[in-house]
């Protein structure tokens, strides 16, 4: 898609170029996508590279991506633990969300030894920190 296409280091080296016209870069833009992309796609790379704003585009799909997601009622769990699990516990994880939140969930997994234990879940706005060393600050904090 679009995002593939603008990480090319050849096609981002000839957008940034300041001595190569807009016009240039709009006409580069529509031979390198035309057959790759829809025409919605298309128009929408056409526009941010008219405005300069092809860099935008990461930040655009990301955004995208995520309202796609909601009109088809599933939401994105950032999940992080401090070793990485099996399939199995990250099944029990995806559906312990679901019950939660009452939405689809899926689960993007990320590993971060400093947690020490335990699971640190975002899911859109709300965090849900069960980590070990959650607990410990906690704690520590009762005792001072």
């Amino acid at each position: 898609g679009l995002s593939y296409a603008f990480s090319k280091p050849d096609v981002q080296n000839y957008l940034e170029n300041p001595k190569t016209g807009r016009e240039s870069k709009v006409s580069f833009v529509s031979g390198v996508l035309s057959n790759e992309v829809s025409p919605e796609a298309l128009r929408l790379a056409q526009l941010l590279v008219q405005r300069n704003r092809q860099n935008d585009l990461p930040t655009i799909n990301t955004e995208f991506t995520k309202m796609w997601n909601r009109l088809r009622g599933i939401e994105i769990a950032e999940v992080t633990t401090a070793v990485p699990v099996s399939p199995e516990e990250e099944a029990v994880i995806r559906d312990k969300l679901s019950a939660m939140t009452n939405k689809q969930i899926t689960v993007e997994m990320k590993v971060d030894p400093s947690i020490i234990g335990g699971v640190v879940a975002r899911v859109g706005d709300t965090l849900i920190d069960g980590s070990v060393r959650t607990r410990l600050q906690n704690l520590r904090k009762q005792l001072a």
